[in-house]
């Protein structure tokens, strides 16, 4: 499976098997794959007209997500695994997302509660719908590479709660490098997390007063920005932003994608719906220039994660 039908030429899925030896692993049955009419079709190669053929026999399915309405209608209870390839991206992610890939589960598995449906994607960017939709992103926040974690996510069912388990893997480097240069080689070369160069804060925080605390949550990420004002040259103000793991509490200004009933919580750090001129004034300097990173990847992840426009 794929985002989007656009990825399912013919060639395309041919060139995604090459590396595989199905000659050796069907003992000589096949020699390769085709896609035809939605089917993926193993072929054999034929000595006489020098090419390969289509057999009757087919592995699986090739399905974009995009168009899984138009799948719901059809039977595939052939099916025992769902194999979405490539499902994180860097935006471009189909509108509620999630929930069409449930939707396509429930039309492929049918109740039976056997098909086992893998995501497999690069670590391109943790400001993921996945995520966020099912609450996963403190662990892969704090995962390191070669671990495994479980988490059981309940779901209400009629009077009952069933629990629905779910294995997260951060995989391994191979600790082969792909010979790559520039801002990627690190995912590509090491599996590390695509991060963009952000300004940090490199000087010692000893050296500021703590003038204001604030709270940012946005796509199930959570950021501390503190306003700091340096102790020896007070005309030196600068936000400083760095992660949180835990929950918000209390009466904190809190600027957040969730919508509640609470006047410290807010949308957006520049218009705020309550007058305080203060907070106006500290909070119209969250600016480019101001604002420092504890790292490349909280910077990165905030400003993927947050749906306002930092001003310049």
């Amino acid at each position: 499976m794929r985002r989007i039908y656009e990825e399912f030429k013919r060639g395309m899925v041919e060139q995604y098997f090459k590396d595989v030896d199905i000659n050796k692993i069907s003992n000589g049955k096949y020699d390769g794959f085709t896609l035809y009419n939605g089917k993926i079709y193993f072929t054999k190669f034929d000595e006489k007209e020098l090419k390969f053929k289509r057999t009757f026999d087919y592995c699986g399915y090739a399905m974009a997500l995009n168009l899984e309405q138009n799948y719901a209608g059809g039977s595939f209870l052939d099916v025992e695994d769902i194999i979405f390839e490539e499902f994180m991206s860097r935006k471009n992610y189909l509108k509620d997302e999630p929930k069409k890939l449930m939707s396509l589960y429930c039309t492929i598995d049918r109740k039976r509660g056997t098909t086992k449906c893998w995501l497999v994607g690069n670590t391109i960017s943790r400001v993921c719908p996945y995520l966020e939709e099912w609450g996963l992103h403190n662990i892969v926040a704090k995962q390191k590479q070669g671990q495994i974690k479980t988490v059981e996510i309940e779901q209400e069912m009629y009077e009952e709660t069933e629990k629905i388990g779910i294995a997260i893997e951060y995989c391994i480097s191979t600790g082969v490098s792909s010979h790559t240069i520039g801002s990627s080689a690190g995912m590509l070369n090491n599996g590390e997390w695509q991060v963009d160069n952000q300004p940090l804060f490199k000087q010692k925080k000893k050296d500021f007063n703590i003038y204001y605390r604030i709270f940012f949550e946005y796509k199930g990420f959570r950021f501390i920005g503190e306003y700091l004002v340096n102790k020896k040259n007070p005309m030196e103000r600068i936000w400083f932003i760095y992660p949180k793991y835990t929950e918000i509490y209390g009466r904190v200004i809190v600027f957040s994608d969730n919508v509640k009933e609470n006047i410290f919580w807010q949308k957006d750090i520049y218009n705020l719906t309550f007058k305080n001129k203060m907070l106006q004034t500290i909070f119209n300097e969250f600016r480019e220039s101001t604002i420092f990173f504890s790292d490349n990847l909280t910077g990165t992840d905030f400003k993927q994660a947050i749906d306002f426009s930092i001003k310049k």
